[in-house]
């Protein structure tokens, strides 16, 4: 998250010259990279090396929160475009794993009710969700008899291999990518966007900024507007076939599914210890594991004694809404962002990258366009 000066090439050194640049080789980024034709992805780490390889692997109808929290925050308007919309990423991000060859299943998903509370607002949730034409089933108490208490039903839901899909789809694109190339500064040129970075600087006429949580480093604007937070996780070793559905609980905050090898991952907790939880570091902790190993051995049982084959974690970035933000920056306008998505890259990321680019190409961009936090700063157009 900084470079120091023996790092990087000379600065007399000569940039290389592109058209358009990608920086961050994550699943937005390599999307981006594919359908921008851009020539360079440059990335601090690796391909899939953030979020995009250390998530759940949920491909789920809706946000975190329920289909009633969202009309009560959002308005039913604009909740019944953002639960449409994560349809619509839904199914193109089953279209390209499906072209692509990269591990996909629709399994369905499960919204699981965690208390008495969640319980009635999913209730309320699902009544609302059939009433604007979704398709979606309630089950008014727990239909895997794991101790929750009831459980929606979204049977076109499913579950990806998203570190594989963005390796994918980064080949796909044929832009040359540069790992462990983190970009410490952009400038503004008469000729175009100058980016240093610690493998070598290039001059480009367009860059698209697909960093996520690590943006408000390399962008000032985004200091405040996308905030790291890490999720972390653990995968027990293959075990017998428990568990068919991609499931959430507890507002999101928990998320689980059996891979096809057997894998039991586990996901969540991070409500628990917020601040802690509001970091860059992707190593794990004490206290959440073992909240996770606590959830392993309540709904799990008959997994209770499988070996732990692997924890990890991963950052997110968060806006202040829970939306991504995209756009342009208004003090260059050659630099384009798709970031902040809250958890949900796997839901809203390729639909946000399309909208970035429409914007790019004339048409701006409405459900997630950064200028919403634009009318006082003015800092995107």
């Amino acid at each position: 998250m900084s470079v120091g000066l023996w790092q990087t090439p000379e600065p007399t050194a000569q940039p290389t010259l592109v058209k358009t640049l990608v920086i961050g080789a994550g699943l937005i980024g390599s999307y981006l990279a594919l359908q921008s034709k851009a020539e360079v992805v440059l990335d601090a780490r690796h391909v899939a090396g953030g979020a995009s390889g250390r998530n759940g692997g949920l491909l789920l109808t809706g946000i975190a929160n329920s289909y009633q929290a969202a009309c009560a925050e959002y308005g039913r308007d604009l909740a019944q475009a953002l639960w449409r919309t994560t349809i619509r990423n839904r199914e193109l991000m089953i279209e390209w794993a499906t072209k692509l060859g990269s591990p996909v299943r629709r399994c369905g998903s499960l919204i699981f009710a965690y208390s008495e509370q969640e319980h009635a607002e999913l209730a309320a949730a699902a009544s609302m969700m059939h009433d604007d034409g979704f398709a979606t089933e309630w089950h008014a108490e727990d239909p895997t008899n794991r101790g929750f208490w009831g459980a929606l039903h979204n049977p076109d839901d499913g579950a990806i291999q998203a570190a594989l899909l963005t390796e994918a789809l980064l080949r796909e694109s044929g832009a040359t990518l540069y790992e462990a190339s983190e970009v410490y500064a952009l400038e503004s040129t008469a000729d175009g966007v100058l980016v240093r970075a610690r493998t070598g600087n290039w001059l480009a006429q367009q860059v698209l900024v697909a960093t996520n949580a690590w943006t408000g480093l390399l962008l000032p604007e985004f200091g405040s507007l996308v905030i790291p937070a890490r999720g972390q996780l653990l995968a027990t070793a293959p075990i017998e076939p428990i568990l068919v559905q991609a499931c959430y609980c507890d507002y999101g905050f928990t998320y689980f599914q059996q891979t096809p090898a057997g894998n039991l991952v586990i996901g969540g907790f991070r409500n628990r210890a917020i601040a802690e939880e509001q970091t860059f570091a992707d190593c794990t902790t004490p206290i959440i594991q073992e909240l996770l190993d606590g959830f392993l051995q309540r709904h799990f049982p008959e997994a209770a004694d499988a070996p732990i084959e692997r924890r990890w974690a991963g950052t997110m970035g968060f806006a202040p809404d829970h939306r991504p933000l995209v756009g342009r920056l208004r003090r260059d306008e050659r630099i384009g962002f798709a970031v902040g998505f809250s958890g949900h890259g796997l839901g809203l990321g390729l639909v946000a990258a399309d909208e970035l680019l429409a914007e790019l190409a004339g048409t701006p961009a409405t459900l997630f366009s950064a200028r919403r936090f634009s009318e006082t700063n003015h800092l995107f157009v």
